[in-house]
């Protein structure tokens, strides 16, 4: 009986270590083309192959003292440390100092500077700097020298075109009033009864009469009047501010956008 007890005592001390220990695995995935029987990790540590059903397994390899064999050679050489490449930071790129102002030249020379850098129309009319609602635009000059482009929603609202004998040049700069001057000349000949939209002033007549004959084709009460040598062009006068907003919008709507409320 002391016998039998020694013996199962001896396998049970040789067993559980075993057991114990068979979690232990590669240090790194085994290469998948690796055909040998034994692999050697990276720790040096020895595995030996085990096929069954198909799957292969690594087991590790126990030397007498029932502990991992761990002082082989790796079977795959480590990967060669990856070279470092310097960055090198681009020079500098000098920065040019800001050219001196040049001195201001008189307002109507200045004025036809301005104008000539303006964007230009095309043959139709239609200018680059205008909304898709207003397309066409024809390049003006006001008394104050500021150049400016007016949009307008056809052609037939160009003001004062200039004809160059091959058609209408559609950038050739127009002069017109200052808008505040005129406007406070203009309110003392328009009617003093009800309010009054003033749509546009002209220095030629014959554009004066084709702007009110057009407002009164669209069911506008148009009227034309001069003032200090200018033709302005309203509508109304009307008995009360809502008529005379609903004329205003339907004004800007046709392409009159400094139509304003007198």
């Amino acid at each position: 009986m002391r016998a039998f007890w020694g013996i199962l005592s001896l396998s049970i001390g040789f067993v559980a270590p075993a057991f114990g220990q068979g979690n232990f695995s590669p240090a790194e995935p085994v290469p998948a083309g690796f055909e040998g029987r034994e692999y050697t990790d990276s720790r040096g540590c020895v595995f030996l192959r085990s096929t069954f059903g198909g799957a292969v397994t690594w087991t590790p390899r126990y030397g007498p003292d029932r502990q991992p064999l761990c002082d082989g050679t790796p079977s795959v050489a480590a990967p060669p440390a990856a070279s470092v490449v310097p960055v090198v930071a681009p020079a500098p790129v000098p920065v040019a100092a800001p050219a001196p102002r040049a001195a201001q030249t008189p307002r109507r020379t200045a004025s036809a500077g301005a104008a000539r850098s303006l964007a230009r129309a095309d043959a139709s009319g239609r200018h680059p700097s205008c909304p898709e609602a207003a397309p066409y635009g024809q390049l003006v000059d006001t008394l104050l020298g500021r150049p400016l482009v007016r949009c307008v929603t056809s052609p037939d609202l160009f003001l004062s075109p200039v004809d160059n004998g091959a058609g209408i040049n559609l950038n050739a700069p127009i002069a017109l009033p200052d808008s505040l001057a005129q406007r406070t000349s203009a309110a003392a000949r328009l009617p003093r009864a009800g309010r009054v939209v003033q749509v546009a002033s002209f220095a030629i007549p014959g554009n004066a009469a084709q702007l009110n004959a057009r407002l009164q084709r669209a069911g506008l009460p148009a009227r034309n009047q001069p003032a200090r040598g200018y033709h302005v062009v309203t509508l109304g006068p009307f008995a009360s501010g809502a008529e005379a907003q609903a004329a205003l919008s339907q004004a800007r709507r046709m392409g009159f956008a400094d139509a304003f409320l007198r």
